[in-house]
């Protein structure tokens, strides 16, 4: 299996002249590029909140809990079939409840009852945990096999995006050398790459960028995630403030990053950009990075945004003549 969509080229003549068409399926690409082949779309993601809750935080929490039911509804609209399940930073000291799913069930999913509610309660943890915060040591304990053998059971899925989201006004303080290599390591460990090396999950984080350490006010935060912020890097993830008095852009972007990685159409040979042309369900989209489509020359690949990223059923149709045609 492997990330996006797979260009799979019909009807191409020895000498490469005639313009390449693509039938597929929303789906996460075939391991390779073979002719007249269809390919489905694996629309799951397993999302993992790691939630701050030492002193100064609750209010973070709510900013965020306002967001999830806009990102639930946009979850279901394209048909994503999701886990998301919530832990603290409180590893160790006081309160220590991190490690763990909070809330029961352990995760919820598009079929749980009540799901916003169910969500939103989670994520409001509370300011009692340890102002140690260890959410990266957390993240690992949960993530380890023997929790996702148990109490954890159901959460992970091999075939699965894991996207992980960390919320902290604070840098993580788990006890380990060069953390930023060392959980890359763990998630790497965890998750197989797709098929064309990339990393089938991708880390983000909100909180105290470089940029806002100076909108910190009294017993709130001092200091920037640096080691959040450099693992959300390492895999191409999202890093937003916490600064603002609203997540929702943090929120929109961390769930457009989702889409990419997910419906990026790579394509299997170097087009002459103006000739793509882009039809879903048989409706031709335009290019716009707005609401249509664009092309993405450093992963050669046709990316949605907007009203136009399709959903999981989609039916995807791109048109180009290769340069090599040429």
């Amino acid at each position: 299996m492997k990330k996006g969509f797979s260009a799979l080229l019909v009807g191409v003549s020895a000498m490469m002249l005639m313009a390449c068409a693509q039938d597929v399926k929303f789906d996460l690409p075939a391991d390779s590029d073979n002719f007249d082949q269809n390919v489905t779309y694996n629309n799951k993601v397993d999302i993992l909140w790691i939630v701050d809750n030492s002193s100064s935080m609750l209010k973070h929490q709510q900013s965020l809990s306002s967001q999830l039911p806009d990102l639930v509804t946009k979850l279901n609209s394209l048909k994503m079939d999701y886990h998301m399940a919530v832990v603290t930073t409180s590893v160790g000291g006081t309160n220590p409840d991190g490690g763990k799913f909070i809330g029961s069930p352990k995760f919820v999913t598009k079929s749980t009852p009540d799901l916003v509610n169910s969500l939103k309660s989670r994520m409001i943890v509370g300011e009692a945990g340890s102002s140690n915060e260890r959410g990266l040591q957390s993240m690992e304990i949960a993530l380890s096999p023997s929790y996702l053998a148990g109490e954890g059971r159901g959460f992970f899925r091999e075939d699965a995006l894991l996207v992980v989201i960390a919320l902290s006004n604070e840098n993580d303080k788990s006890p380990v050398s060069n953390p930023v290599a060392y959980y890359t390591n763990v998630l790497d460990s965890l998750k197989r790459p797709w098929v064309d090396g990339s990393r089938s999950w991708v880390f983000n984080f909100i909180g105290v960028l470089p940029t806002s350490i100076n909108c910190s006010t009294f017993n709130d935060y001092s200091e920037s995630g640096l080691t959040f912020i450099d693992i959300a890097k390492a895999s191409g993830g999202v890093t937003e403030s916490i600064c603002s008095s609203s997540l929702t852009t943090a929120v929109t972007n961390i769930r457009s990053r989702i889409y990419q990685i997910l419906t990026d159409f790579k394509l299997s040979k170097k087009p002459l950009v103006e000739t793509i042309t882009v039809k879903i369900n048989g409706v031709s989209i335009p290019r716009s990075n707005v609401n249509g489509w664009d092309y993405i020359e450093s992963s050669n690949a046709v990316r949605f945004y907007g009203s136009a990223v399709p959903a999981a059923d989609a039916s995807i149709k791109v048109d180009f003549k290769p340069k090599e045609a040429n």
